[in-house]
């Protein structure tokens, strides 16, 4: 008898278990005009610059709570009208903590963003786009292109993966990311039943070749985001990135190739 109950057990196991894997699943943002939800953003990064045979590094730290209202849905792109609710910031320069004073004239600032259905941030783009990658500037929507996945048209199942390529020009300059996801499994977070998405990205950086001053780069990342299906909306993506650029410009010396190097850690989380 207690054979019997222990192989019904395990039979209702693993038909559950085959049922969650073999479920197929649509990712797409379903924003109605009005939504309302408060995120919290934290970023931490390290700046590491070379000029003149020295070094030297900058980390930072960032935590913002944000409230983020989908205040226009057309032909599946969204505006979102990001308001800053808390702003804290500091950086340690020459091994000193300076407390930024840009946090209190940074609250109920307003921004916007607009983003597609799949999860591509349409604006901002370019230079702006590279500076938030790096952990430089304050503007949270530069941040959003390395937290938001972007989702194939299909439906999909546990175990399946998708790339995807963006090139995003600006003037002189070009930048190309790749990414590789994964859907991982699914389970519940914050009460809400997500799809959980791994992914790599790697990025190339080029540009300002036709000028007296050039820019080159790469960098490579990794990320996990917890993603409400049934809901369409972001719960949980967090991502540490690597980037290292270089840029040649001319001094009363000659030209000169100015290294920098950044590493950073970056979560939104819904609250």
């Amino acid at each position: 008898m207690i054979r019997m109950v222990a192989r019904s057990v395990i039979i209702i196991v693993c038909v559950v278990l085959w049922a969650g894997c073999s479920k197929t699943i649509q990712l797409t943002l379903q924003f109605k005009e009005g939504d309302e939800y408060k995120y919290q953003l934290t970023q931490e990064s390290i700046t590491t610059t070379e000029f003149m045979g020295k070094k030297m590094e900058m980390p930072s730290k960032t935590n913002i709570t944000l409230t983020q209202k989908a205040e226009k849905v057309d032909q599946g792109v969204t505006e979102l009208k990001i308001t800053y609710d808390s702003f804290d910031m500091e950086m340690n320069v020459g091994g000193k903590t300076i407390p930024s004073t840009m946090g209190k004239s940074m609250v109920g600032k307003v921004t916007t963003i607009k983003i597609s259905s799949t999860g591509e941030v349409l604006e901002p783009q370019g230079s702006k786009t590279v500076m938030g990658i790096q952990g430089i500037g304050t503007d949270v929507k530069n941040i959003y292109v390395s937290l938001y996945p972007k989702f194939p048209e299909h439906t999909l199942k546990v175990g399946d993966s998708w790339k995807q390529t963006q090139t995003i020009p600006q003037s002189q300059m070009e930048m190309v990311i790749e990414s590789h996801y994964t859907l991982s499994k699914l389970e519940k977070k914050k009460g809400y039943d997500c799809a959980v998405i791994d992914y790599t990205v790697s990025m190339n950086i080029k540009g300002g070749e036709q000028t007296t001053t050039s820019l080159k780069g790469s960098g490579k990342g990794k990320g996990t985001t917890y993603f409400a299906y049934d809901k369409g909306l972001l719960i949980d993506s967090q991502a540490d990135m690597d980037l290292t650029m270089s840029i040649s410009a001319p001094l009363p010396t000659g030209k000169q190739e100015i290294p920098t190097s950044t590493k950073q850690k970056i979560q939104l989380s819904l609250i």
